[in-house]
């Protein structure tokens, strides 16, 4: 297994506050948002492997991940970090914090649980109409949005797809490994268990977005077994993209959480 050298972007000063994005996403991403935490924290946006500006290679679990963030945390980071990590960055954040609690002081899991996900046809259905598009042919980012919207009609999506097209001197590229992930897309469904995991005791919060369906009411049994000093937040008005939906309530409670302790 060979941990990659994670692309990243460190800014403001205070404790270390890492964000970790999911799929398909990157650290700037969340940068407008995080800008606003940096008063009081010096942020961490980390790029997952085969996304952003991260090396490609053709593993992709969430032990590798977590692997990959571990040395990160050793490297770029002092001691105890508090870490949010929203969706696959949220598995990758709850795998760091059973495997590795000694590293984690805080965390925040954004719109996901610890448990395997059976709903992967949608994201596959995303990696496969990227995966369609020519790019050798010229085409400029509206023509490759007219080509996506035939098979992803909502244009939100399309826009959050389309922060990975790079186009340097007429030439389109995605920044993401499209043949890395379709391929291993089942691997990010899952929730690895591992004999060696202990429940995290320490300070964690769970931001669901009330219109999502990634945090269900039966996935609480789980929740507590795993971290059963957890409280449960659910945004109203809010979708899987808790940044993008309610920015303002997302940052309300993240203010909150982390001046409580």
């Amino acid at each position: 297994m060979a941990v990659l050298e994670l692309h990243h972007e460190q800014f403001g000063e205070g404790p270390d506050l890492v964000i970790l994005h999911g799929l398909f996403g990157s650290g700037n991403n969340w940068r407008s948002f995080a800008k606003k935490l940096s008063e009081d924290f010096r942020i961490s946006l980390v790029d997952l492997r085969n996304h952003g500006k991260s090396p490609h290679s053709e593993e992709m679990d969430y032990v590798v991940m977590l692997e990959d963030v571990l040395v990160f945390l050793e490297q770029k980071t002092a001691g105890r970090v508090s870490i949010l990590g929203h969706s696959m960055g949220g598995k990758t954040a709850m795998q760091l914090a059973l495997r590795h609690h000694k590293k984690i002081k805080n965390l925040i899991v954004g719109d996901i649980s610890p448990v395997v996900y059976k709903h992967g046809e949608g994201h596959r259905s995303y990696l496969q109409a990227l995966n369609h598009i020519p790019l050798n042919q010229g085409l400029t980012r509206t023509e490759i949005d007219d080509l996506l919207s035939m098979s992803i009609p909502e244009s939100t999506i399309r826009t959050f797809l389309l922060t990975n097209l790079e186009i340097r001197s007429n030439q389109a590229s995605w920044k993401i490994n499209l043949k890395a992930l379709e391929k291993k897309l089942s691997d990010l469904m899952d929730f690895p268990i591992d004999p060696k995991m202990l429940p995290f005791e320490g300070n964690c919060l769970f931001i669901a977005g009330s219109n999502s369906n990634y945090i269900q009411t039966e996935h609480q049994p789980i929740l507590q077994s795993w971290f059963p000093t957890h409280r449960l937040v659910r945004l109203k008005n809010c979708g899987h993209w808790l940044h993008v939906d309610q920015p303002e309530a997302l940052m309300k409670t993240l203010k909150y959480f982390l001046s409580e302790i």
